[in-house]
This record gives structure tokens, C-alpha cells and sequence, in this order.
């Protein structure tokens, strides 16, 4: 066995006294969860995000996993994935090592059966997802999801995308994320600001205060993908201007460059969130 795949089931033991066998619907609204390499996966906090070009991304999170699902719509139907599709899955185990379907022989399936007037959304999904150059394999299996909201509260001590706001540039290009969101899991504060295709990542302590941080240092980093793995900075600052733990607001300013092949350089970023 591969070392990410005993990495996963060393750090996810104690999920394998769950049974596979049960009705994963039937433990909480809202939820995402499946079978991941014969492990229980469950998101701890999840949001559905309607993208500007009418696409969907749906995001679950736990405490060292991420789970995004990307498909052309809402409505219900069966959404294929696979290398060169326009629908994708992608997996993400402690901010690193991003399994893609896209990526060398992916495959799978995202059948959404409902799309509800209350903003929220449901269905299921299997996939098999590959490393870059196929360096590892990761299978989810029996996936569900039930009644994601839309731009809602992401699970307990979530944010929601409405009124936090991310800017920047790549390369000297404008970044416009179509949703930022703001996720706190642990005393960890997480800012995902994404496009159709492309993501920046901030995360810092939820005890920061107002000061200029080095990334890198400690538990202060951030990274860029755009169609791959994410790309972390290896050098750039995060200077936070206020940080309020009652009203649960950050605000601050930042900019980095990431290391080879990609060396993306992204500056005049700044940021205004409630987790």
C-alpha cells in the first residue's frame, strides 16, 4: 500500500467502527459522506456555491479533509466525470496531495436528484481519483449528499460566501472569486476563495491578532492552485489590520509567491470575512 493511503487510514482509524453498511442519510441534515478507500468519510461543514457561468460547486469539509464537487448545474441528472470533462471531483487531505478526476484515468458519477425552493441540494456520487502522473490512487464510494445548503452557514462554526470578500492578483492578472468562504475547524480559520477553475487559500490561528505574519511560519499559510495540485507559499506576508473573536470578523491584507514549477506570484490581496 502506497503512503498516502496508509497516511489515510492511520489518521481516520477511529471512523472504521462505523459500519459501511448503514443508511449514511440517516445521521444529520445536512451531510456529505461516503466510503473513501474502505474508510468512513463525513464532512463536518458543507455549503453548495452557485458560480457565475451557472455551475455548482459543493464543498465538504472535516477537520483534515476537503471534498469539492464541481458540475455544470443544479438541476437533477447524471453528471459523468472523468479526464476531460467538465465536471470534476477533488480531494484534498491535510492541504496537500490533491487527488483529481480529471487527472490520468479518473472516472465516476454525480447523479443530483433534488434541487429544492429552499436552497438546498441533494443526490450521490462515486468516483475513483488519481494523484498527478497517477502516483496514487483514492475511491469514494456509496457518496451522499442531502440537503447541502446554498451559500448557508457551513456546518456548526462555518461562514457563509454572502458579505465576505476576497481580492487579488495572479500574475498580475485579476483573481475574482465567484464564492469566499470563511471555515473554522479547531482554533484554525480557513478563507476558500474560488473560481471555476482556479483557488486561493489562507489559514490562520482564530486567536490572530493584529500584526504582519511571515507565511510559513507556524500554522500561517497560503496557497494557489489553478487546475492541479495547490501550489503553497514559500514566502509573502499576511498582515491582519482587525480581528474581532466576539463578531467573529477578520480583516487584513496579503500577498506571496509559491516555489517551482508554477513560481506564481500573487499580490494586492486583501480580505474582509465572518466565520
Amino acid at each position: 500500500m502506497r503512503f498516502i493511503s496508509k497516511l489515510l487510514s492511520c489518521a481516520f482509524i477511529a471512523l472504521s467502527l462505523f459500519s459501511c453498511d448503514r443508511n449514511l442519510e440517516d445521521d444529520n441534515i445536512p451531510a456529505i459522506q461516503a466510503v473513501r478507500n474502505g474508510e468512513f468519510f463525513k464532512a463536518s461543514q458543507m455549503s453548495a456555491v452557485n458560480n457565475a457561468d451557472g455551475s455548482v460547486s459543493i464543498i465538504g469539509i472535516n477537520q483534515l479533509e476537503r471534498l469539492e464537487i464541481q458540475i455544470a448545474s443544479a438541476a437533477a441528472g447524471t453528471y459523468p466525470l472523468g479526464f476531460g470533462s467538465e465536471n470534476t471531483a477533488l480531494y484534498t487531505f491535510n492541504s496537500a496531495n490533491e487527488f483529481s478526476t480529471n487527472t490520468g484515468n479518473g472516472t465516476g458519477r454525480v447523479v443530483i436528484s433534488s434541487n429544492s425552493p429552499t436552497g438546498t441540494i441533494s443526490g450521490t456520487f462515486e468516483f475513483v481519483s488519481y494523484l498527478p502522473n497517477n502516483a496514487d490512487s483514492l475511491y469514494m464510494r456509496r457518496g451522499v449528499i442531502f440537503q447541502v445548503p446554498f451559500n448557508g452557514q457551513l456546518g456548526t462554526g462555518g461562514g457563509s460566501t454572502a458579505g465576505n470578500v476576497l481580492t487579488a492578483s495572479v500574475d498580475g492578472t485579476t483573481f475574482t472569486p465567484a464564492a469566499v468562504v470563511p471555515l473554522e475547524i479547531g482554533g484554525q480559520i480557513t478563507v476558500i476563495a474560488a473560481t471555476q477553475t482556479a483557488q486561493i487559500s489562507l489559514s490562520f490561528p482564530e486567536t490572530i491578532t493584529p500584526a504582519t505574519y511571515p507565511f510559513g511560519a507556524g500554522s500561517i499559510n497560503a496557497a494557489y492552485s489553478n487546475g492541479g495540485a495547490q501550489s503553497p507559499a514559500i514566502s509573502g506576508n499576511l498582515i491582519i489590520i482587525s480581528a474581532d473573536q466576539t463578531a467573529n470578523t477578520v480583516n487584513g491584507s496579503f500577498s506571496f509567491t509559491t516555489g517551482p514549477p508554477n513560481n506564481f506570484s500573487v499580490t494586492n490581496g486583501s480580505f474582509s470575512i465572518t466565520y
